[in-house]
């Protein structure tokens, strides 16, 4: 393959940024376009979550991240003057960073940006895709420059971050599959006085058949959403709400002594719940983030299903540039792994949607009901945090995972499931954690004394693509490390640039790890 050919990247959202950014940190340089002018002020994305943070961290931004935001400390319910239960964000998450973030999505993007700059990347903004036609090793696109000048071009790979309205999409003909809500929802970022509420918290709040969600922004803003009011003369009318307006959802349905000034971005929309039949096109062009699945708000997945979209992407289509392991191996394993996540992101952000919202009483009293129980079960909120964080996410399909022994329920720490960040002491009695070890290349991590073990010795021909980590008793001394990863004795475990287990076993069998280090890893098995 000429590898001159650039990898085109349309949209510079959070997702066209961290795959950017992966694929220089393997040394590819893509070219990224927006249709905007410049970047949106408009944050639709606040929430940042664990899993997001563990790659965010990997792409060498998390001190960033971690000062430009506020830690989400919970989520609290409530119903008129009674709350109902508090989940704390603080504790609890197993992760490399457990501690969720509060982050207007602009500034998110802003981080990516600067970060993509400093490493020689340049966005182009203002150049719009309006033509895609994929050929047997390249594609063709037409692009539309905003002083109108029209350029044709070709690059080896396409992909498609440009959102819910995705012009690749379009392009490709793929269905978006699903419906959008009946109902429509108001929006404003305001100032919020006189109501008991943590700053470092989401509150949901319903009473008298109504619900408002409240999400902490900066500098004392709030994010108000809540379901349309419509009368009988104005069903049709999709103007934004007057403060007004939202000041009456605020006081009938919010915390108490709610009162609101200062209105910015005031909005009226409706909710898509849709996901791309497929997530590829006929070869060479990928659709990621909202071009490919688009949901209700409720959990704040969106963005961050979309960063780890492009994680999982950018490293195999990085791979398939340099030469290395079977291209479709690589490549058709981007759908089978994400697009059942998008799937159940979808599901569950609508469950949370229709039960947050619904404003039938006998429907109420239940939510109120299951709710106060979830305040007084610890393992339930346990539960919850986990689910939110996105660190449970198992791969279960494709032919990445295939290489790898796998069980049907497998439990964090075995193949498809996101690695266990660990910690350990050396001789000098200075304190580790593998996290800031893994990098652009696969890890092997090893346990175990005495002499070089076999999958040690297995990887030693791809230093350059695999790093190795050996936790012997010396450094693992109550073998707590190994306890962790479910090893009783010696054992290796590989994990992926995108941190996911790839395989794990002993040097009793190293059948699985030969196979996989020659469909992945090698030079030359296109």
């Amino acid at each position: 393959m000429d590898r001159s050919l650039s990898v085109l990247i349309v949209g510079a959202g959070p997702t066209g940024l961290t795959l950017a950014l992966t694929l220089r940190r393997h040394g590819i340089a893509a070219r990224v376009i927006d249709k905007l002018p410049e970047t949106a002020n408009l944050s639709k994305a606040l929430a940042v979550w664990p899993a997001s943070l563990e790659v965010l961290s990997g792409l060498g931004v998390g001190a960033e991240f971690a000062n430009a935001s506020v830690p989400l400390k919970a989520v609290v319910f409530g119903d008129g003057t009674e709350r109902l239960a508090r989940i704390s964000m603080e504790d609890g998450i197993d992760s490399a960073h457990p501690q969720p973030i509060l982050l207007p999505q602009s500034q998110t993007e802003g981080i990516l940006a600067a970060r993509y700059t400093q490493m020689g990347g340049v966005v182009q903004r203002g150049v719009e895709l309006t033509g895609l036609v994929e050929q047997a090793d390249t594609v063709d696109v037409t692009l539309r420059h905003a002083d109108g000048r029209i350029e044709t071009t070709n690059a080896a790979w396409v992909i498609g971050a440009d959102g819910a309205k995705s012009a690749v999409r379009h392009a490709l003909g793929i269905e978006f599959e699903g419906d959008t809500e009946h109902e429509g929802y108001w929006l404003g970022d305001v100032h919020i006085d006189g109501a008991e509420l943590d700053a470092h918290s989401i509150h949901i709040w319903w009473h008298d058949g109504g619900t408002v969600a409240l999400f902490p922004f900066e500098d004392g803003v709030w994010r108000v959403i809540s379901r349309r009011h419509v009368d009988k003369a104005h069903e049709q009318n999709d103007d934004p709400p007057t403060l007004d307006q939202l000041q009456e959802q605020m006081t009938r349905h919010g915390p108490p002594g709610g009162r609101l000034s200062e209105p910015g971005w005031l909005s009226t929309f409706r909710i898509n719940e849709r996901l791309a039949a497929r997530f590829r096109g006929s070869a060479r062009v990928f659709l990621a983030g909202d071009a490919a699945h688009i949901h209700s708000p409720a959990g704040g997945q969106g963005m961050n299903t979309g960063i780890q979209d492009a994680a999982n992407l950018g490293w195999k289509l990085a791979y398939v540039l340099q030469g290395r392991g079977h291209q479709a191996t690589l490549l058709d394993s981007y759908e089978a792994e994400r697009r059942p996540v998008a799937r159940d992101v979808i599901a569950n952000a609508t469950r949370m949607l229709h039960v947050g919202m619904a404003p039938h009483p006998v429907a109420r009293v239940v939510r109120d009901a299951a709710v106060r129980l979830i305040d007084h079960m610890p393992a339930l909120q346990a539960r919850l945090r986990t689910e939110m964080s996105e660190t449970d996410i198992t791969y279960h399909d494709g032919p990445l995972v295939a290489l790898g022994e796998t069980s049907r329920h497998p439990s964090r720490g075995h193949t498809g499931t996101r690695a266990l960040d660990i910690r350990w002491t050396d001789r000098s009695g200075e304190e580790h954690s593998l996290w800031p070890l893994l990098s652009e290349r696969h890890t092997l991590l090893a346990f175990g004394d005495g002499v070089v073990s076999r999958a040690v010795e297995c990887v030693a021909p791809y230093e350059d693509a695999v790093a190795t980590v050996t936790l012997g008793s010396s450094l693992d001394m109550d073998h707590a490390a190994r306890h962790r990863y479910g090893f009783d004795d010696a054992g290796w475990v590989l994990i992926r640039p995108d941190q996911v287990i790839a395989l794990r076993g002993t040097d009793a069998d190293i059948t699985a790890l030969e196979r996989y280090l020659a469909m992945v890893i090698a030079p030359g098995a296109m």
